[in-house]
């Protein structure tokens, strides 16, 4: 099999041309290559065709094998033509300065008349790969550069002036303004096609919450519309799509892990953006359905055909947990780890840093395949890269239910949320203050300090999520952020007072707690329930002037943070026993 090579220095460290080259549906559609249409998953290896200067080819594409950093091939077998298989991929070679990059292609021919023909059919590729490489960095260094050519599609720009124009009157970093613009303008059309909004703040080296922020207002203005992708909870691949909350379907099916799964805010429910077609016509199409970046949270990705054994040092430090796509047995393997695969599950063969925390790097796990049939195995970090917009942390945020209201759950719908912080306030002797100052200044003051808390809840990445009389309920992704919001009003309410003329100033009791919840639509807006939010309200009762309760339990895990606190127990409605809390002054 003729191996045909190209190679070259970039000043980038691994991991950056990983990015760039592990994107193998991008970088596939930038050299020229066309658009696949990709068949069921068969024993791991897919049915594909595609027109080669309409020329139709068909071929069967085996699964991407990969470690993060270090490289990738794929074998494609074609039904007819010159070529009867083709191996490509590249190699990453740290580097003084920077990373020695390879791009190989392993060709063989339909038979010995065609072997001339190899180099004039591997070359151009090679070539226009590494071009690929030069053109990313320098866009990645400028991002107003014009980028490597992307054949855009058309665009209106007098709509797009318009959309521009709003989203200039929005409260958004004008600087992240002109760089959509440009995107919209320049941008091929899978970056502009289900866009991660964390991930492009990232390419961009631009805060990950103004990016969001960004496309909430983009949406507004009338350049992108939201669509909620719904992520394989094994593979982490977008399996379905929902154009708001109240479409979601209660299940889904993923075709390459063979499971059925439902929707969860947490993991399985990602916000992005797609342009609006009115302002740029861009096509959703595959040029790549195998790629790395695909699934990022994956280290090693490794084939093992019947009888086969394969040794993997992936670059990772930390826990990984090892798989087989379309199987539900998992382990978490150590350093020096052997495991075989058997009997529908991974057995180890050889234990081996003992007490260990995870892989090292450098540590190396070999893999066995001891089954009848293929196997492809998976090392990949149990958590996130934290890219994901996930519908628990957006709707959590108080922009985003301000500017979209109407996201919400269809009738009956509830969904699981399994960490929810949730703070309950509640103002001090509000109803002598009616009685003294009179009804329409008393609620004046009432709705005013309403403005107050939600400045304090949206700062700390919360969303007020209704009020109660002249009580507040407001929610957030973390208890530390809730708890910091809390202590953050008792602080600054003397002096707000003072600064907007409300004397005597108002007075606050603050309760908080966290835990699961359930959400649900209700009043037409998004709303949560359960045993934490009942407990945070019960336990703001137990808060006094200028204070912020919570159980001791959630202080200590927390690791004992805020002011003077003062320990004691109280018994709670509806719960048995007495319970241990804690009272906060802020510092």
């Amino acid at each position: 099999m003729p191996r045909y090579s190209r190679q070259r220095f970039f000043p980038v460290s691994a991991a950056e041309a990983w990015d760039i080259l592990a994107d193998t549906d991008h970088l596939n559609r930038m050299i020229g290559l066309p658009v696949v249409e990709f068949g069921e998953p068969r024993n791991l290896v897919r049915r594909a065709r595609a027109r080669f200067y309409g020329i139709p080819a068909r071929w069967d594409e085996h699964p991407f094998q990969w470690v993060r950093e270090r490289g990738y091939t794929v074998r494609r077998d074609f039904a007819f033509g010159p070529v009867r298989t083709m191996t490509v991929g590249m190699e990453l070679e740290p580097a003084e300065g920077g990373t020695l990059v390879r791009i190989v292609a392993d060709l063989t021919p339909r038979g010995a008349l065609w072997r001339p023909f190899m180099r004039a059919v591997a070359a151009p590729g090679l070539g226009r790969t590494l071009a690929y490489v030069e053109r990313s960095l320098a866009e990645r260094r400028d991002a107003l550069a014009p980028p490597a050519p992307a054949r855009p599609g058309p665009v209106d720009r007098a709509a797009l002036a318009r959309a521009v124009a709003l989203l200039g009157e929005a409260p958004v970093d004008p600087a992240l303004v002109q760089r959509l613009e440009a995107l919209v303008l320049r941008g091929s059309d899978d970056q502009l096609v289900r866009v991660r909004p964390y991930a492009l703040a990232d390419r961009w080296g631009a805060d990950r919450g103004q990016v969001l922020r960004l496309f909430f207002h983009a949406t507004r203005a009338g350049l992108f519309d939201l669509r909620w992708e719904l992520l394989c909870p094994a593979c982490r691949v977008p399996k379905a799509e929902a154009a708001g909350l109240g479409s979601l379907p209660p299940t889904y099916h993923c075709d390459t892990c063979r499971i059925e799964y439902d929707a969860d805010f947490e993991e399985r429910v990602e916000l992005r953006f797609s342009v609006r077609p009115a302002v740029r016509a861009a096509e959703d199409v595959i040029y790549c359905v195998g790629s790395p970046m695909r699934s990022p949270h994956v280290v090693a990705q490794v084939p093992l055909a019947p009888g086969e054994s394969r040794t993997v040092v992936p670059p990772a430090e930390g826990a990984l947990r090892l798989r087989a796509i379309g199987e539900p047995s998992e382990a978490a393997p150590e350093p020096g780890d052997a495991f075989a695969w058997e009997a529908g599950g991974w057995r180890p063969v050889r234990d081996g840093a003992a007490g260990g925390s995870g892989l090292a790097v450098g540590a190396a796990v070999t893999l066995e395949n001891r089954s009848d049939r293929p196997v492809l195995a998976v090392l990949e970090r149990p958590d996130d890269d934290g890219r994901a917009a996930t519908a628990a942390r957006v709707t959590l945020m108080q922009e985003f239910r301000d500017l979209f209201g109407s996201e919400v759950l269809a009738p009956g719908h509830e969904v699981g949320i399994s960490t929810i912080a949730v703070v309950f306030t509640d103002l001090l002797g509000s109803t002598a203050m009616y009685e003294g100052a009179g009804d329409a200044p008393a609620y004046g003051r009432v709705r005013r300090h309403f403005e107050f808390l939600r400045e304090r809840v949206a700062g700390g990445g919360g969303a007020v999520i209704k009020t109660i009389g002249d009580a507040v309920m407001a929610a957030f992704p973390t208890a530390d952020a809730a708890l910091a919001a809390a202590l953050a009003m008792q602080a600054e309410l003397a002096g707000w007072c003072r600064a907007a003329g409300i004397d005597p100033p108002l007075v606050l009791k603050i309760g908080l707690h966290a835990g699961p919840a359930v959400a649900v639509t209700a009043n037409e807006r998004l709303d949560y329930f359960g045993r934490t939010i009942n407990l945070a309200a019960r336990i703001q009762k137990q808060a006094g002037a200028g204070e912020v309760a919570l159980t001791e339990e959630l202080w200590e895990a927390l690791g004992r943070p805020g002011g003077a606190a003062e320990r004691f127990e109280a018994t709670l409605p509806g719960i048995e026993g007495s319970v241990p809390l804690l009272r906060l002054k802020p510092a």
